[in-house]
């Protein structure tokens, strides 16, 4: 499954999901938003996307991380929209024979994701605002 959505993610909602009888791993990546970037103290994150192509990218990702890596499950849900501190913003499910496999797979996607996903965040703080993800701001 691939998602994108204004709504919060619920951990608690994809809890539940059957578990492969192949699967010796199952991780869930919970990328939340902090309260302090650059020194900064960050009030909450704005993200927007080009949804289609988001999309698009996200599933060559996927097919990429699912073949190498022999992924059993693999769910990405990222949130768009304002995000306050410590709620979700990407949550990464992945299944696979072995947890070494599921390890990897999750720092690739999250890089991957960052690199080349038209996914933009904007952190406000209490003076003022950024973009980060730009040169001036590479985190």
């Amino acid at each position: 499954m691939i998602k994108i959505t204004n709504d919060e993610i619920i951990l608690d909602d994809y809890l539940n999901l059957k578990i492969n009888p192949n699967s010796g791993s199952l991780l869930y990546f919970l990328g939340t938003t902090r309260n302090n970037n650059l020194g900064k103290k960050v009030k909450y994150l704005e993200y927007e996307t080009f949804k289609e192509m988001a999309i698009a990218k996200l599933d060559e990702i996927s097919k990429y991380a699912v073949s190498k890596w022999k992924l059993n499950q693999l769910d990405i849900i990222h949130r768009i929209g304002r995000v306050n501190i410590a709620e979700t913003s990407l949550l990464i499910i992945v299944s696979s024979p072995h947890r070494k496999e599921s390890f990897l797979a999750i720092e690739y996607i999250v890089d991957e994701l960052k690199k080349i996903v038209p996914i933009w965040k904007k952190e406000f703080y209490t003076d003022g605002s950024a973009w980060i993800g730009t040169s001036d701001n590479p985190n």
